[in-house]
Protein backbone atom coordinates (compact mmCIF):
# COMPACT_ATOMS: atom_id res chain seq x y z
CA UNK A 1 0.00 0.00 0.00
CA UNK A 2 1.37 3.43 -0.90
CA UNK A 3 2.74 5.63 1.82
CA UNK A 4 0.12 8.37 1.99
CA UNK A 5 1.45 11.80 2.89
CA UNK A 6 -0.16 14.00 5.46
CA UNK A 7 -2.68 16.38 3.92
CA UNK A 8 -1.14 19.51 5.44
CA UNK A 9 2.52 20.17 4.80
CA UNK A 10 4.51 21.87 7.55
CA UNK A 11 6.77 24.23 5.63
CA UNK A 12 9.19 24.27 8.56
CA UNK A 13 9.99 20.65 7.69
CA UNK A 14 10.82 21.49 4.05
CA UNK A 15 14.40 22.42 3.16
CA UNK A 16 13.56 24.68 0.19
CA UNK A 17 10.33 26.49 -0.72
CA UNK A 18 9.78 28.19 -4.08
CA UNK A 19 7.01 30.68 -3.29
CA UNK A 20 3.98 31.43 -5.46
CA UNK A 21 5.57 34.56 -6.97
CA UNK A 22 8.49 32.55 -8.39
CA UNK A 23 8.64 31.84 -12.14
CA UNK A 24 11.57 29.55 -13.00
CA UNK A 25 12.68 27.92 -16.24
CA UNK A 26 15.70 25.62 -16.29
CA UNK A 27 17.20 22.88 -14.15
CA UNK A 28 16.77 22.39 -10.42
CA UNK A 29 18.88 19.70 -8.76
CA UNK A 30 18.69 19.38 -4.98
CA UNK A 31 19.49 16.54 -2.57
CA UNK A 32 16.96 17.91 -0.07
CA UNK A 33 13.18 18.31 0.17
CA UNK A 34 11.51 20.89 -2.06
CA UNK A 35 8.08 22.55 -2.08
CA UNK A 36 6.99 24.35 -5.25
CA UNK A 37 4.18 26.90 -5.01
CA UNK A 38 4.99 28.88 -8.15
CA UNK A 39 5.54 28.14 -11.83
CA UNK A 40 8.41 25.93 -12.89
CA UNK A 41 9.34 24.45 -16.24
CA UNK A 42 12.35 22.36 -17.16
CA UNK A 43 14.05 19.54 -15.29
CA UNK A 44 13.65 18.83 -11.57
CA UNK A 45 15.82 16.36 -9.66
CA UNK A 46 15.10 15.98 -5.96
CA UNK A 47 16.93 13.54 -3.71
CA UNK A 48 14.14 13.59 -1.13
CA UNK A 49 10.46 14.66 -0.99
CA UNK A 50 9.15 16.88 -3.78
CA UNK A 51 5.82 18.63 -3.23
CA UNK A 52 3.84 20.49 -5.89
CA UNK A 53 1.49 22.77 -3.96
CA UNK A 54 -2.16 23.44 -4.74
CA UNK A 55 -1.57 26.55 -6.87
CA UNK A 56 1.66 25.37 -8.49
CA UNK A 57 2.01 25.06 -12.24
CA UNK A 58 4.82 22.68 -13.20
CA UNK A 59 5.76 21.49 -16.68
CA UNK A 60 8.83 19.34 -16.21
CA UNK A 61 10.74 16.12 -16.36
CA UNK A 62 10.91 15.10 -12.68
CA UNK A 63 13.08 12.62 -10.78
CA UNK A 64 12.53 12.34 -7.03
CA UNK A 65 12.41 9.86 -4.18
CA UNK A 66 8.80 10.79 -3.29
CA UNK A 67 6.54 13.07 -5.31
CA UNK A 68 3.28 14.55 -4.03
CA UNK A 69 1.12 16.58 -6.42
CA UNK A 70 -1.70 18.94 -5.38
CA UNK A 71 -1.42 21.44 -8.25
CA UNK A 72 -1.00 21.29 -12.02
CA UNK A 73 1.69 19.00 -13.41
CA UNK A 74 2.46 18.21 -17.02
CA UNK A 75 5.39 16.10 -18.16
CA UNK A 76 7.05 12.96 -16.87
CA UNK A 77 7.86 11.85 -13.34
CA UNK A 78 10.01 8.99 -12.12
CA UNK A 79 10.17 8.37 -8.36
CA UNK A 80 12.38 5.78 -6.71
CA UNK A 81 9.79 5.15 -3.98
CA UNK A 82 6.35 6.74 -4.48
CA UNK A 83 4.14 9.18 -6.35
CA UNK A 84 0.91 10.61 -4.92
CA UNK A 85 -1.62 12.53 -6.97
CA UNK A 86 -4.04 14.15 -4.53
CA UNK A 87 -7.61 15.33 -5.10
CA UNK A 88 -7.84 18.76 -6.64
CA UNK A 89 -4.72 18.34 -8.74
CA UNK A 90 -4.64 18.18 -12.53
CA UNK A 91 -2.02 15.89 -14.04
CA UNK A 92 -1.19 15.26 -17.68
CA UNK A 93 1.89 13.10 -17.32
CA UNK A 94 3.57 9.75 -17.53
CA UNK A 95 4.36 8.43 -14.05
CA UNK A 96 6.75 5.65 -12.96
CA UNK A 97 7.33 4.50 -9.38
CA UNK A 98 7.11 1.37 -7.21
CA UNK A 99 4.03 2.88 -5.52
CA UNK A 100 1.55 5.17 -7.25
CA UNK A 101 -1.54 6.56 -5.53
CA UNK A 102 -4.07 8.56 -7.53
CA UNK A 103 -6.79 9.93 -5.27
CA UNK A 104 -9.04 11.30 -8.03
CA UNK A 105 -8.69 9.86 -11.54
CA UNK A 106 -11.07 12.44 -12.99
CA UNK A 107 -8.24 14.95 -13.50
CA UNK A 108 -5.48 12.46 -14.36
CA UNK A 109 -4.49 12.19 -18.00
CA UNK A 110 -1.49 10.05 -18.86
CA UNK A 111 -0.01 6.74 -17.81
CA UNK A 112 0.93 5.28 -14.45
CA UNK A 113 3.46 2.44 -14.42
CA UNK A 114 4.37 0.70 -11.19
CA UNK A 115 7.98 -0.43 -11.24
CA UNK A 116 10.06 -2.72 -9.05
CA UNK A 117 11.23 -1.09 -5.81
CA UNK A 118 14.96 -0.33 -5.66
CA UNK A 119 17.14 -2.90 -3.98
CA UNK A 120 18.56 -1.71 -0.68
CA UNK A 121 21.97 -2.93 0.37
Amino acid sequence: MPRVQKSVIDEDEIDTVLESDIRFTGTIDTPKSLLIKGRVSGTLTCGDELYLAEDSLVEADIRAVHLTVRGYFKGRAVASESIQILAGSRVDADLEAPEIYIEDRENFFGTATETEPPEHE
